[in-house]
Formats: C-alpha cells, structure tokens, sequence
C-alpha cells in the first residue's frame, strides 16, 4: 500500500489575506481559486511541489477551533539559514530564529493568523 498526504487545512479569517501570506511573503503557487459556498476554496503549492494547503475561511462553531488544537506543519528544506534570511527579507516573522539542536534544526514562523508553522532541514 502507498498513502501519503495531498492536502492540509489551515483555517483562517481572512482568505485573501492568507493567500497573500504564502503565495507572496512563502513564494507558493495558487494553484486552485474557486467559489466554496459563500467563500473560496483555495489551495496552494510549495514551490518544489508537494502537499498543498487548502486556505478554508475559519468558522467559529467548529469544534478544532473552538477547543483551540493547534496546526501542526511541519516545512522543511535543505539549508535552513539561507532560507530563514529569504523569508524573513519578505517579512515572515519567526518566533524562533534557527537553532540546531541534538536532533537537527528547527525553526519557528508564523503567518499572519497567528499560525505556527515548524521548518526543519533536511
């Protein structure tokens, strides 16, 4: 058996605000823009391809959201330094810079929800 993973939800207040985030500030494609209901189905694509995040408009009554559980994603890329530099010169803010650890790097960002996001080098 083959599984992988195709898509992950992050869900947000403002879609076009979020679209702005990772299509301008991470450099991902949008790769679908659609009307959803009375909002937007949006997915976007890393710049080396891969899993794709869906950007779904965040509503209240749900019980993820409602009970806080946090996104966890975690990006990852071969020189970590290089790419905290590229993406903090665009204006993405981490919380933690890059830091090596026993276990390898890590650093944090987060986008302009409020999400946390992990990248790590491979």
């Amino acid at each position: 058996m083959t599984l992988g993973i195709s898509q992950v939800t992050i869900y947000v207040e403002d879609q076009q605000r979020a679209v702005d985030f990772w299509s301008g500030k991470m450099g991902f494609e949008v790769v679908r823009d659609m009307p959803y209901g009375e909002h937007r189905w949006i997915e976007v694509e890393p710049p080396a391809g891969g899993t794709r995040l869906v950007l779904a408009k965040a509503d209240p009554t749900w019980p993820a959201l409602v009970e806080g559980l946090p996104n966890y994603v975690l990006f990852h890329t071969d020189d970590i330094v290089k790419t905290h530099q590229e993406l903090a010169a665009r204006g993405v803010e981490f919380t933690q810079p890059p830091d090596q650890q026993p276990w390898g790097w890590s650093a944090v960002f987060k986008d302009d929800d409020g999400h946390l996001f992990h990248l790590g080098q491979r």
